[in-house]
């Protein structure tokens, strides 16, 4: 689905931008590991970022810096745990909208 101007801000209002940016390195290596795993069962189709997050998910949900985070900041909510995956796949991914030429209709 991707990230929201809605949900980025939230999430920055409770300082996630923060705990991806302390610790930015370990966050795009399970990005980068996420989509290396979903690529290398795609027969060669580069996997979208959707296709990613099925296997990022699980492992921001239990890795243990963001289950402190949450803890110490008492946000018990699961929402915030895909949030955060959205977020680290648009910091390192860097989804862009192409607007397609526009030609004449026919």
């Amino acid at each position: 689905m991707g990230l929201t101007q809605a949900v980025r801000l939230r999430l920055e209002s409770k300082e996630f931008n923060g705990l991806f940016d302390d610790h930015s390195d370990e966050w795009s290596g399970l990005a980068v590991d996420a989509r290396a795993f979903m690529a290398n069962g795609m027969d060669g189709v580069e996997p979208t970022v959707d296709d990613i997050k099925k296997s990022l998910l699980p492992l921001v949900e239990i890795h243990p810096r963001l289950r402190a985070f949450l803890a110490e900041n008492g946000l018990t909510q699961k929402y915030w745990i895909a949030d955060f995956a959205d977020y680290i796949l648009d910091r390192v991914y860097t989804p862009t909208l192409v607007i397609p030429p526009q030609g004449p209709t026919t």
